[in-house]
């Protein structure tokens, strides 16, 4: 019985949770950032929307599906493009939770149990 994974799965699962493990820091620091933060609190209005706003539009989910799809245009080494598709697949599925929110915050879907998308 073989007990060793072949290199393209473990590549895969590195590559994974390497970009979830990223992606959910990357969503805590941005949580502390809004609202724990004492500095942010004393900012002005302006700048608390400015500073969430850039957040906001900073998220992990389009870097994810950017590494995705560039991954597959540049030639790499195959283990090298399997770790980093799935590093931003890991990306991606991190950061679809916050996307409710974020749309909710907007005004651009209501949360009713589930997400609506206002026309």
């Amino acid at each position: 019985m073989d007990l060793y994974m072949d290199p393209e799965t473990l590549a895969k699962i590195l590559g994974f949770s390497m970009g979830f493990l990223y992606g959910e820091s990357f969503s805590e620091l941005d949580f502390k950032v809004k609202y724990v933060s004492q500095w942010f609190k004393n900012r002005s209005q302006f700048w608390q929307w400015f500073v969430a706003s850039l957040l906001d539009t900073q998220h992990h989910f389009q870097f994810g599906l950017a590494l995705m799809l560039i991954v597959q245009v540049i030639g790499l080494h195959p283990l090298v493009a399997l770790l980093l598709y799935y590093a931003g697949l890991g990306l991606v599925t991190s950061d679809l939770k916050d996307y409710e929110y974020v749309l909710s915050r907007l005004g651009l879907a209501e949360k009713n149990g589930k997400t609506e998308v206002k026309p």
